[in-house]
């Protein structure tokens, strides 16, 4: 390798360190910090819960079933993940 890429490597390497050491130090036991990430969390499970439920019935219908048994039954769920597919994907389901 060049020594510039051991370079950028070694700052890289540098670099997460002291990250991993400011977080220890710094924001590991702040309990503001900790209830701030939870909440942050929490908005981003709830935001796309409704999502990740329609795509595991969608892989259900695909693995048992079929995807015209999803789409015929279930077509609010599949608008709702239709963002997952391209649109000849699309075209070649409906």
């Amino acid at each position: 390798m060049d020594d510039d890429h051991i370079d950028t490597l070694q700052k890289y390497k540098n670099r997460l360190s002291r990250k991993r050491e400011i977080y220890q130090t710094k924001y590991k036991n702040d309990p503001a910090f900790i209830e701030k990430n939870r909440q942050r969390a929490k908005s981003h499970y709830q935001k796309n819960k409704q999502q990740q439920s329609a795509l595991k019935l969608y892989r259900y219908y695909a693995r048992e079933k079929s995807i015209q048994d999803f789409i015929d039954f279930h077509p609010e769920k599949f608008i709702l993940i239709s963002s997952k597919f391209t649109l000849d994907e699309i075209n070649n389901l409906i």
